[in-house]
């Protein structure tokens, strides 16, 4: 799944995706990355694809169970369009097949729907396995959101707006959003949004919280979403981590339990270099087997090498 990339029109963030868990949110946009550009053509996946592609764990039982449930919310998704005249509303996918026997899975986009996933003109787009490996729905949706302001850095929710499209219960007083929403949020999306932080709005001076702002370090413009080695990328996320003063030391000590298994309070030396992108092309063979030598190193003393059981 490595520089698979989910890329959508900006409308799709503005329907809620409710009651979709996480392994569903990994398999509707599974299913997005490959039909861009596509038209409404019958698009077929194989359940070994989209299980790659969702790092999905369970069997195919539970698989196949997993993608009705998918189907029957996909029909729940509905797009709006007012011209000022005219209201329409339909619905996203008009065909979903699963057949067991030859264990694939067609689909095939709703010609009204069709804007959302061809000739875009604005759109969101991230990696899939940076989506994937997220756990909490709130983060998925979150990170979600934020992509779409990548280049900008800032994202202000009104509350009503939050609650609706992370699908927040109304049960959930500002404190329950704060352990439920919040914290999985910073803790999650810290590593990738490089000095996220998360303040609340209020309602004149300490007056009621109206909204949450969202703010990072913009991405550049040309910046691609290609994931680079597992340990550039590891490294990099652990940096954003202890570099967010905006996060407490438990909040950090959580952020990297997060990442990886086998967690230990041991010091990453943060003063060692790794060769940047532009020379990653044009290093030696000996020293691309210096630094593989120097990546199964750190991996194993993570818990992270080939041979751990976690």
């Amino acid at each position: 799944m490595v520089n698979e990339l989910v890329k959508y029109d900006n409308r799709l963030n503005s329907i809620p995706l409710r009651r979709f868990n996480s392994r569903e949110m990994n398999l509707f946009f599974s299913i997005a990355s490959r039909i861009i550009d596509k038209g409404t053509n019958d698009i077929s996946f194989s359940f070994t694809q989209l299980k790659y592609l969702s790092q999905y764990k369970n069997h195919n039982g539970r698989f196949i169970e997993d993608l009705e449930k998918v189907y029957d919310k996909l029909l729940s998704i509905s797009a709006r369009n007012d011209d000022g005249d005219k209201i329409v509303r339909f619905v996203a996918f008009t065909k979903y097949e699963i057949e067991r026997s030859t264990e694939t899975v067609t689909i095939a986009v709703n010609p009204d729907f069709k804007g959302l996933f061809n000739e875009l003109r604005t759109w969101t787009r991230f990696s899939l396995e940076q989506f994937a490996s997220l756990k909490s729905t709130y983060s998925k949706t979150a990170f979600r959101l934020l992509k779409q302001y990548r280049t900008v850095g800032k994202r202000n929710f009104k509350m009503s707006e939050f609650r609706e499209l992370l699908d927040i219960p109304e049960s959930y007083r500002t404190d329950a959003i704060d352990r439920r929403v919040l914290k999985p949020i910073k803790e999650e999306l810290s590593p990738i949004f490089r000095g996220l932080k998360v303040k609340k709005r209020h309602e004149g001076h300490g007056g009621k919280i109206t909204g949450y702002e969202f703010t990072w370090k913009p991405e550049d413009k040309n910046e691609n979403d290609f994931l680079k080695s597992s340990w550039y990328e590891m490294r990099k996320k652990i940096t954003n981590i202890e570099n967010n003063n905006d996060l407490t030391k438990q909040e950090k000590e959580n952020a990297k339990k997060r990442l990886y298994n086998n967690y230990s309070k041991k010091t990453i030396n943060q003063k060692e270099t790794l060769p940047n992108e532009d020379r990653n092309t044009q290093l030696s063979e000996e020293e691309k087997l210096k630094l593989r030598h120097e990546i199964d190193e750190r991996l194993k003393a993570l818990g992270m090498d080939k041979n751990s059981k976690s």
